[in-house]
């Protein structure tokens, strides 16, 4: 039982051996030790080298001779606490690179242009940074839009991101949920004036939703507008951006241009 602990701090089953007839003996010299236990003493200096390096043992010098001198058992509950530390740091440091290396491991399959990338997100963070996402796309801007809750949940952030938006070369049109709200902001004249190149309205009482959805450079993106409730979804693929971009389309060509006040 004691060995299989022991071997948790990268012990192999000879230096747990060696270690064991450590505690036994107290302070001794590697050649005795090699004695005890009936190894070559080299094996033995090896060791004692490796077990010095998991700080198991200490040496000191005495008569020009290397003494060995065990751990006290009660220090091995700090070697486990730094070894769960030391791994966790290390698993956590892995999960980031994964994150990181996901889309090019995909990109390794050989299905990979059918297979969509998608990302979520949650909390008020996903609002930020799905909507700054927008700003990477090298196409026009297409959305489907809930002012009123965009504006009682995040002005804030779309306040921020609007004004990024319009320091960009970047265009957008709108499809936008009917209210008189909605229109007081649009029909103002004073809403995204540099990017925002159009809008058109949807019957809020027949169709009404509480979400905005970008589509844009081969995605297609989702924000729940929703007070603790937030969030996020981006999806990229090909297929399902040319399916909504073609719906996105064709719905702006059938409803009627806004009446000019």
């Amino acid at each position: 039982m004691i060995s299989i602990h022991l071997e948790k701090l990268g012990l192999n089953k000879k230096e747990v051996e060696v270690y064991l007839q450590l505690l036994k003996s107290g302070a001794i010299r590697a050649s005795t030790l090699a004695y005890q236990l009936n190894l070559p003493r080299t094996t033995v200096q090896n060791i004692l080298n490796r077990l010095e390096k998991h700080q198991l043992c200490s040496k000191s010098i005495q008569k020009n001779v290397f003494i060995y001198i065990p751990v006290a058992p009660n220090e091995l509950t700090h070697l486990f606490e730094n070894k769960k530390r030391e791994i966790a740091s290390e698993y956590e440091h892995s999960i980031s690179e994964m994150k990181r290396l996901a889309p090019q491991l995909t990109s390794l399959m050989s299905n990979s242009k059918n297979l969509p990338n998608v990302r979520f997100y949650q909390g008020k963070d996903a609002v930020r940074t799905v909507l700054f996402d927008t700003l990477t796309s090298k196409t026009e801007l297409k959305d489907y839009a809930n002012i009123d809750a965009m504006f009682e949940h995040v002005k804030d952030i779309n306040d921020e991101y609007v004004a990024a938006r319009e320091k960009t070369k970047i265009t957008k049109r709108s499809l936008l949920l009917d209210t008189p709200f909605a229109r007081q902001v649009y029909e103002s004249g004073n809403y995204s004036t540099k990017s925002h190149k159009g809008y058109k309205w949807i019957h809020s009482e027949f169709y009404p939703f509480a979400l905005e959805m970008n589509i844009y450079d081969g995605k297609v993106s989702y924000l729940t507008y929703a007070e603790n409730n937030f969030v996020g979804v981006i999806i990229e693929n090909e297929y399902i951006y040319q399916m909504h971009n073609s719906m996105w389309n064709l719905l702006w060509d059938l409803l009627p241009a806004p009446e000019n006040k």
